[in-house]
């Protein structure tokens, strides 16, 4: 079997995203608005909400229907056999998101329509009606309504698939997880490197690094019933564990050193209880140090960092002269080392006085940033 998939990401991951996928098995990628669109086996589908590290939610496209008027979508959404994926004793969720080109329908009205086409779908093939609670659901449908055609796919993830189940509280600004592995991904990071971060902050862009060096499924340890997928009735319980084995069976010593150092304490600390509840501590050193003090700590190795603004600098902004001596101390002590920076986009990130080889924008929450990537001769 074969199934229509899309895959969430924000907008400046697309690429990165399409190619996660690709390298996992997906066909017939591309890419839109925030999302990538792919055709891919059941293995696969399944692969994909263990294995991305990119991707925040997975959607299995049932149908794209014209949508004009609340009545079309009614019509032709209750043609979906509804009944045929999952059982109506199971609470559902509707969410629909709407693109911002003029759409004259209300997103709440398109879910009411939606709901009125499952209810009808159930009473007319099975003379039952479904469960009206969205109280936990365990089913998500989702519409996505754009240029008056509104696609109506399952939500597979249940949640977020950047949770990894390893983030503590305590951290003013934790970087998200899909953040930090896309920054890993865009500087070619395949665990062959030794890795650093000097400024670990919450230590999420030293633990992804950790699980890419050891060959680590980002959410093998999502619990039973954890992910949407398995409420349908097609859920190959044997196919499911049988991946799961897989992954674990590939996992791998460390092949390199990782190392995450910070000036605060407190920051080491919550990095150290990061890496304890993502089961990489073992491969990771981590210490309090101030990294102006710091030295390479092997020949060759991938720095990166999320370099300190905002809440981790009391409301401060970056100022040209961290940044020079940020650059001076990378072109000193760190030759024979690609060092990524990510910093705020309206910092003046000239300063650092050293060439990017390459650079990206992103968002680190609302914050627009700039990831500046150097290789240091």
């Amino acid at each position: 079997m074969e199934y229509q998939l899309c895959a969430t990401c924000p907008d400046e991951m697309t690429a990165l995203l399409a190619r996660e996928i690709t390298t996992l098995g997906g066909r017939e990628v591309r890419t839109s608005y925030r999302v990538v669109y792919f055709t891919a086996s059941k293995e696969i589908f399944y692969k994909a909400h263990l294995h991305l590290r990119l991707a925040n939610r997975l959607y299995r496209i049932l149908k794209e229907i014209p949508a004009q008027s609340p009545n079309i979508i009614f019509d032709k959404a209750r043609r979906v056999r509804f009944d045929q994926l999952f059982s109506e004793k199971l609470p559902i969720g509707i969410h629909v998101v709407a693109a911002n080109d003029g759409g004259k329908i209300p997103n709440d009205l398109i879910g009411s329509k939606l709901r009125e086409a499952v209810n009808d779908c159930f009473q007319h093939h099975l003379e039952v009606t479904p469960n009206q609670s969205s109280w936990r659901a365990a089913i998500g449908i989702a519409g996505y309504y754009h240029n008056n055609r509104l696609l109506v796919s399952l939500d597979t993830t249940f949640e977020s698939l950047h949770k990894r189940a390893y983030r503590v509280e305590g951290h003013p600004a934790p970087l998200n997880e899909t953040l930090a592995a896309a920054l890993l991904t865009f500087c070619g990071y395949d665990g062959s490197l030794d890795f650093f971060d000097p400024m670990c902050g919450s230590g999420t862009i030293v633990a992804e690094a950790a699980q890419i060096a050891i060959n680590r499924a980002p959410r093998i340890f999502r619990k039973k019933g954890g992910f949407g997928f398995e409420y349908l009735y097609d859920f190959d319980a044997h196919l499911w564990q049988t991946i799961q084995d897989q992954a674990r069976a590939a996992e791998r010593p460390a092949g390199v050193k990782l190392f995450a150092s910070d000036l605060d304490p407190e920051f080491v600390r919550i990095t150290q209880k990061t890496l304890t509840k993502a089961k990489v501590e073992q491969c990771v050193r981590v210490e309090s140090r101030d990294f102006f003090q710091t030295e390479r700590p092997s020949e060759k190795g991938l720095l990166i960092t999320n370099i300190p603004y905002g809440l981790r600098l009391s409301e401060k902004n970056i100022d040209s002269d961290f940044l020079r001596a940020l650059g001076d101390h990378l072109k000193n002590h760190f030759k024979g080392w690609r060092c990524g920076i990510l910093a705020p986009a309206v910092a003046p990130l000239k300063e650092i006085g050293l060439k990017p080889q390459k650079k990206a924008p992103f968002m680190n929450g609302p914050v627009p940033v700039r990831f500046l990537v150097f290789d240091i001769y």
